[in-house]
């Protein structure tokens, strides 16, 4: 596949120039004069980047991020076949691929342990906490607490509870937050992410803390409280995202083979684009409903001129306006940039946590005050001058309090909104809100099941070749079966 091979170029290209970069200060002959064919130990900082990409290419490459949990979210589809594919090559990559990385990341942080480099160590254990909080969100129970071990001869590890994973995280979270404020030593050339900056890694460590906690609020709200009492009651020890420019986005150089990942599948910089990955019409209609001026940002208008997004529902396939000339392609910040990004997380989410937080009085503070500032900071992020945030945040279905939305809800939507390219987490967080509601079901499930799919399929080669699989778990037409642990929704099926 294309993007298999672009995936292996763009690393590659990135490890080079992080070995070249790493060369480039070495003033001793003697290390320069090394046979390359007797490799010595590789810098942390290498691995981290291999990691990094490794995480990266999986989460935000077109085929997760676009159609499959895009799809599931409500935010993108495929038009032509339009449904809930499923390939188990690629569902077995995607298990796998995840799996690399976090070994990466562990990896990296024992060789920036024996480096002494504390603050490379912190900034792989949060992104490996990172990796395992969307691995768990996806698949449900993992091998987590066993896994990364087969120097103890632990070849087949056991399956975590959710509930297990969540607290191995939220713990290795608070172990990476505390060491970044006591820290020495530079993230180095691999960290593509803050170059280097520990203050915005002590950010995002700790929002991903926040994170964590409102996961898991509906299921366990006494953890959840204390961690968000702890973040919050500490800020100059544990600092949180507030600004865009804290949001962790990885941007790219923009000259080939080093590309966005979307652009590479979807861009076309004359204008005329043709791919199959387009708009969904839950996001579209969200969108077009409040007058919201991301409208055009994340929407292209169709051949006619018109915002429309593909529709799932059975009859889709037969429906004219879900063809290619009626149904909108992605925007441009999006979908056909080659510096484009990838986003990990932005300060929009943190805020729109904070404003959950407040409203349902599991923190002290102005419920209100965040959900606006969540709205704004997603705005601007976008390119929205302050005179349209003002209108935007006076529409009625917007406006705190007003119209018949409830706030608690409103806070969940514009949430939601700000995700778009994150689509695993708008896909975690429309399961754990049931906002927006979504009843439609892609043609080939919509006889049988009232929402979008409940998990990812668990990889064939762990069913057939780890002895400790979780038979317990259903599979009910490969997405549905058992919900995930934060997942209460009652109805759904």
């Amino acid at each position: 596949m294309k993007i298999m091979k672009t995936k292996i170029k763009v690393k590659f290209l990135m490890v080079a120039a992080v070995f070249m970069l790493a060369n480039s200060c070495t003033k001793n002959f003697d290390e320069m004069n090394v046979n390359p064919n007797s490799p010595t130990v590789v810098p942390a900082t290498n691995v981290f980047l291999s990691a990094t990409t490794s995480i990266m290419y999986t989460l935000f490459g077109e085929r997760l991020d676009v159609y499959y949990a895009g799809s599931y979210a409500g935010q993108t589809a495929a038009i032509g076949t339009g449904d809930y594919e499923y390939r188990v090559d690629i569902n077995n990559s995607m298990w796998r691929s995840m799996y690399i990385g976090m070994n990466y990341f562990v990896d990296a942080m024992r060789l920036a342990k024996a480096e002494g480099n504390t603050n490379l160590y912190a900034a792989a254990l949060t992104l490996k906490a990172y990796s395992a909080q969307q691995t768990t969100d996806m698949w449900g129970k993992i091998p987590y607490s066993e896994a990364f071990r087969m120097e103890d001869n632990i070849i087949y590890p056991k399956y975590d509870t959710q509930q297990e994973v969540y607290t191995a995280i939220l713990k290795e979270l608070k172990e990476a937050a505390d060491q970044f404020n006591t820290g020495t030593g530079s993230t180095g050339v691999g960290d593509w992410l803050f170059k280097g900056n520990t203050d915005k890694w002590k950010k995002f460590c700790n929002s991903i803390r926040l994170r964590v906690a409102m996961r898991m609020s509906l299921v366990d709200e006494a953890t959840a409280k204390g961690v968000i009492a702890e973040v919050l009651g500490n800020p100059s020890t544990y600092p949180i995202m507030t600004e865009n420019a804290d949001n962790a986005y990885f941007w790219y150089p923009g000259i080939a083979p080093d590309q966005e990942i979307w652009f590479e599948r979807m861009g076309a910089l004359d204008g005329n684009k043709k791919d199959q990955y387009r708009t969904n019409s839950v996001m579209v209609n969200a969108l077009k409903d409040n007058n919201d001026p991301r409208l055009p940002i994340y929407v292209d208008k169709n051949k006619y001129g018109q915002y429309n997004g593909y529709k799932f529902y059975y009859g889709q396939t037969r429906d004219t306006m879900n063809n290619g000339n009626n149904v909108s392609h992605i925007g441009n910040r999006f979908g056909n940039d080659p510096k484009g990004f990838s986003p990990f997380m932005n300060c929009a989410e943190v805020h729109f946590i904070l404003a959950e937080a407040y409203q349902r009085s599991m923190a002290t503070g102005d419920a209100k005050t965040a959900y606006q500032t969540g709205i704004t900071k997603s705005l601007e992020e976008n390119g929205i001058g302050s005179n349209a945030i003002a209108a935007y945040l006076t529409q009625p279905e917007v406006a705190w309090s007003g119209g018949t939305m409830p706030n608690i809800k409103k806070i969940a939507l514009q949430k939601w909104l700000s995700l778009f390219k994150q689509s695993v987490e708008a896909w975690s967080e429309s399961r754990r809100t049931d906002v927006p509601l979504m009843t439609s079901v892609s043609e080939n499930y919509a006889l049988k099941h009232n929402r979008p799919p409940f998990r990812m399929a668990y990889a064939d080669q762990e069913k057939s070749l780890n002895t400790s699989f979780p038979k317990e778990v259903v599979e009910t037409d490969i997405f549905w079966g058992t919900q995930v642990w934060w997942d209460v929704r009652k109805g759904v099926q």
